[in-house]
C-alpha cells in the first residue's frame, strides 16, 4: 500500500492507521494533515488515527531537527525600532523568537517543538519574570529549564518559591552553594520558611549562615527556637557570642525570651578568646 501524500510504500514503522483502515506515513499525516479526519474517506470526525509509539519518536526527532537548524542559522533579534513598532501594531505581530512565542501566550510544550530551548531565552535577555508570571513550575521544568539558567535570567529568592521543595532538590538539585549564585541576603532566605532540616539538608551551615548576616536579630525571622538552633547547628561559644547572643541589649530587643536564654546557652563562665564571659541578665 502507498502513502496518498507521498505515493511511496508504507512499510511496517512510520505509520498511522486510522479506524477506516486507511494507512499513511505517520510523517506525512503530521506535516499535512491539521484535522482528525481520514483524508481520504472524511468518515467521522472521531476517526482517530492509531500512531501507535512511533508518534512521540516523530515528534521528538522533528523539535531535534528543528533545534539543530536553527543552531546551524544565527539568530536575527529584533533591533529597538522593531520592538517599538511591534508594540504600537500588536494586532500585526511577527513571530520569530522565543520571547515573541511566549507573549502570545504559546504552551511551551509548543515552542520546543518549534526548536527552542531554555538557552534561547537566554541568548534572547528575557527576565525570569516573563517566564514565571506565564508558566507553572512543572512546565518550566519540562521545558527543560536549568538552574543556570534561571539565575542567567535572574531569578531571585522570592521566585524559587514556585517550586515545590522535591523539584528544589531533585529536579534543579540545589544545594546552599548554587542557592548564593542569587546573591541572596539571610532576610532573603530566611522569608523562604525553609526548616532546620531543609536547611541543613541545602547545606546552610553555621558558618555561612553567620557570613550571610546570621546573628541576634536575624535568626529570630526564621521562626526557630534556641533549642533548635543549639540541636541543629550546635554553635560553640565563640559563635554564640559572635552573633551577639552574649549582648543583653541586642538579646532584648530582637525578642528572645530570657529564660530560654539562659537555660540554652554555654555557660558564661567558660573562657572565649582567651577570656572570661559574665552574663548579668
Amino acid at each position: 500500500m502507498n502513502c496518498t501524500f507521498c505515493d511511496e510504500n508504507i512499510l511496517d514503522k512510520n505509520t498511522a492507521t486510522f479506524e477506516c483502515g486507511h494507512r499513511f506515513h505517520l510523517s506525512c499525516l503530521l506535516s499535512n494533515c491539521h484535522t482528525s479526519l481520514c483524508s481520504t474517506c472524511h468518515i467521522s470526525e472521531s476517526n482517530l488515527p492509531d500512531t501507535g509509539l512511533d508518534r512521540n519518536i516523530s515528534i521528538s526527532a522533528s523539535a531535534l531537527i528543528k533545534i539543530k537548524e536553527r543552531q546551524l542559522k544565527p539568530s536575527v533579534y529584533p533591533t529597538l525600532l522593531q520592538k517599538i513598532s511591534r508594540a504600537l501594531t500588536p494586532l500585526t505581530p511577527v513571530v520569530t523568537n522565543i520571547a515573541d512565542h511566549m507573549a502570545h501566550n504559546k504552551r511551551l510544550s509548543t515552542i520546543a517543538h518549534l526548536g527552542f530551548e531554555a538557552t534561547d531565552a537566554v541568548r534572547e535577555r528575557m527576565t525570569w519574570s516573563e517566564i514565571s508570571s506565564r508558566y507553572t513550575s512543572a512546565d518550566i521544568l519540562e521545558f527543560g529549564f536549568k538552574w543556570k539558567e534561571m539565575v542567567s535570567l535572574g531569578i531571585t529568592p522570592t521566585q524559587l518559591q514556585l517550586f515545590s521543595w522535591s523539584q528544589q532538590i531533585r529536579a534543579l538539585e540545589l544545594n546552599a552553594d548554587a542557592m548564593m549564585e542569587m546573591k541572596m541576603t539571610i532576610t532573603e532566605l530566611a522569608s523562604l520558611k525553609y526548616t532546620t532540616h531543609q536547611l541543613i539538608e541545602l547545606g546552610f551551615h553555621w558558618n555561612l549562615l553567620h557570613q550571610m548576616g546570621a546573628n541576634v536579630e536575624t535568626w529570630k525571622s526564621f521562626g526557630f527556637t534556641l533549642s533548635d538552633i543549639k540541636r541543629y547547628w550546635s554553635p560553640t561559644l565563640s559563635q554564640w557570642v559572635s552573633a551577639g547572643f552574649y549582648d543583653k541589649a541586642r538579646v532584648e530587643k530582637a525578642g528572645w525570651e530570657m529564660d530560654d536564654l539562659l537555660t540554652t546557652l554555654p555557660s558564661a563562665r567558660e573562657r572565649s578568646s582567651g577570656r572570661v564571659l559574665r552574663l548579668e541578665f
